[in-house]
């Protein structure tokens, strides 16, 4: 141990962290506190870093490279899960313990099934990240699993009423976003980023590679999330008949360039004000999903078509559709009288 010229002393060592060996320093007013110092950081090594300490360090490195979308939906959860396991080493958090935490959360928030399939994966990811950088040799969240028959989101249909008046009014404003959606079932961002030149009559497809999201009220471009999200789909000759091909955006704001959220939401509010249409662009993608359905498209065709990153999702709107159409004949055949 030696003493600076400042007057603290300083002892060094060679320490070994995440499997690189490096110099570490310990520095204190006297010999007694630099040897504290040391003791107790043998003793936060022997124990294992604390989980809300990893989980910083997790997040520090991923959420530079999330999307906008993915940062919303990661960082209640990151934060849920720091609350939760503050006061615990990371290495002795076991399975029991992460089960504990997701079925809590779940009675707590009446959280719903994405939720909590949110939730448990970024406690999945900050163990994954953990095991990389030797705080913990295994990862306890891996094979668990979100409880059964959680609430889902409704995927409710556009009545048909509203896909006929989606038909029959195109002049309206923004009318043809709607149009676009229906025959399409793009999504919102996608349409909205979508541009003439993803556009090709001679082919008769339409190129969806980025998609628009709000940073506040600002529109901001980017890439699919997944691959999957990168596609082409067939130009539709209802919709191609509709067509003024032109330059630039497909549906621009006034300034000619992508529009903001709030112009969106003007030009929504102004659309259904004036054709009565009383749906969401999101229930006309899934009209376009049920166009699919009825016309025999087998899910994996249909996963590719609408962009779905996993084919579950696909078949949980296929089976969503066929049950429907179950009750549709049961409630039909209740008061059905026999000759």
């Amino acid at each position: 141990m030696t003493r600076r010229k400042d007057g603290l002393w300083q002892q060094q060592m060679t320490v070994t962290e995440h499997g690189v060996k490096k110099q570490k320093f310990f520095y204190g007013k006297t010999k007694q506190e630099v040897l504290k110092k040391i003791a107790e950081y043998r003793e936060e090594k022997e124990l294992g870093a604390m989980f809300e300490t990893v989980a910083d360090e997790w997040w520090e490195e991923a959420e530079p490279s999330l999307s906008f979308n993915s940062t919303k939906n990661y960082k209640p959860a990151y934060v849920r899960a720091k609350e939760r396991f503050a006061a615990s080493r990371i290495a002795q958090i076991r399975p029991a313990d992460i089960n504990r935490f997701i079925k809590d959360f779940v009675k707590e928030k009446h959280a719903a099934d994405k939720t909590a399939r949110t939730q448990l994966m970024v406690v999945n990811l900050i163990f994954k990240y953990a095991v990389a950088n030797g705080y913990c040799d295994t990862n306890p969240a891996r094979d668990l699993t979100v409880p059964k028959d959680l609430p889902k989101a409704k995927r409710d249909m556009p009545s048909d009423d509203d896909i006929t008046r989606v038909k029959n009014s195109t002049t309206c404003t923004f009318g043809m976003f709607a149009f676009w959606a229906l025959y399409t079932g793009m999504r919102r961002g996608e349409l909205l980023a979508l541009d003439w030149s993803d556009v090709s009559t001679a082919d008769k497809t339409i190129t969806i590679s980025k998609s628009v999201y709000f940073d506040g009220n600002k529109p901001m471009i980017k890439a699919p999330k997944t691959e999957s999200g990168i596609r082409t789909v067939p130009l539709m000759a209802r919709l191609e008949e509709k067509l003024k091909t032109q330059k630039g955006p497909v549906f621009p704001g006034p300034d000619g360039k992508h529009m903001t959220s709030s112009f969106f939401d003007d030009q929504w509010k102004k659309y259904c004000e004036e054709s009565g249409v009383s749906c969401t662009p999101h229930q006309l993608r899934h009209a376009y999903a049920t166009m699919l359905f009825e016309n025999d498209i087998s899910e994996s065709d249909a996963q590719e078509l609408l962009g779905h990153a996993q084919i579950s999702t696909t078949k949980d709107i296929y089976t969503h559709i066929r049950e429907t159409r179950k009750k549709a004949v049961r409630d039909k055949l209740l008061d059905v009288d026999i000759a």
